[in-house]
């Protein structure tokens, strides 16, 4: 790990800052669609990276803006849209938790597509980790309480990690600001156009309108633009697999927002993602002939 000091603390303000953003989508859900706030989260960080892209466009090789595409739909777009389509109907607290799979994902594809080696209490890990899952998806309220939105969410971290695995693989040196700007380059676009043909501005004659946007546009600058620069470093500073340990930090703010904002959390909930985060526990646990 390249400046290990450095590297947890951008691990624990990431942690704060997308923990904090399930609660942000879920005031933006108030006036806007699920996909209204996803492409306004889009094409809002596409127009602050702009700037900064357009200088630089030469640096980037045609064999590097394809792997862009690919951080662009699996590191931003694609989750932007599932997670804010599934907290339509399940509470902000319960992605959070769910958003917990990351390194249990990123560990697998790295296993399955990246020539990533492992051993058998990493192999634990994945196993208790999905256990944890199930409990989180089939029931998050007591028994009976399956919510299939939630496998959306399942689906936005299986995004995730594989791009985490993308990223460290195929663009360890480019500059996370450019990865970050060159992957908004393919989805902020078409997201703004999208809008344009939704009812996007009538629904600021909503009471609520303004807190909602607001809301959704400090999600886009902060809770994606900054913290995936942030992230896309951390990938390069401290691998894929300890960034993706974020998800220690992502659950336990979501369920202090949801409590804040008065969801209830049952014992279900936290069993499931304590087995989740044992699961991550036993998954980065080094092999012994490493140590």
């Amino acid at each position: 790990m390249q400046n290990p000091l450095r590297s947890w603390l951008l691990l624990l303000l990431i942690g704060i800052i997308w923990g904090s953003s399930f609660i942000l989508m879920k005031k933006g859900l108030i006036v806007f669609s699920a996909t209204q706030i996803a492409a306004l989260r889009m094409g809002v960080a596409w127009l602050v990276t702009l700037p900064f892209l357009i200088c630089r466009f030469k640096e980037i090789s045609k064999r590097q803006w394809l792997i862009l595409l690919s951080v662009g739909l699996f590191g931003s777009a694609i989750p932007a849209f599932l997670f804010a389509t599934a907290q339509t109907k399940i509470d902000s607290s319960l992605t959070g938790m769910l958003n917990s799979l990351v390194p249990l994902l990123t560990m697998m594809f790295g296993l399955l597509f990246f020539g990533l080696r492992t051993w058998l209490l990493q192999v634990v890990g994945l196993i208790v980790g999905f256990i944890g899952a199930l409990l989180l998806i089939v029931m998050p309220d007591g028994i009976g309480g399956f919510k299939p939105q939630a496998l959306l969410v399942v689906l936005a971290s299986t995004c995730y990690a594989f791009n985490l695995n993308v990223v460290r693989t195929y663009l360890p040196k480019m500059p996370s600001m450019l990865i970050t700007a060159g992957s908004f380059l393919w989805v902020g676009p078409l997201c703004l156009i999208y809008l344009l043909f939704t009812d996007f501005t009538a629904r600021f004659e909503h009471d609520f309108a303004l807190i909602s946007f607001f809301a959704i546009i400090i999600l886009a600058i902060v809770g994606t633009t900054v913290a995936v620069v942030m992230f896309n470093k951390l990938i390069q500073s401290g691998g894929a697999l300890f960034a993706s340990m974020v998800t220690y930090i992502v659950p336990v703010i979501a369920i202090l927002w949801g409590v804040i904002d008065g969801e209830s959390i049952s014992i279900w909930s936290i069993s499931g993602v304590l087995v989740i985060l044992a699961g991550v526990y036993l998954v980065n646990k080094p092999s012994p002939k490493r140590q």
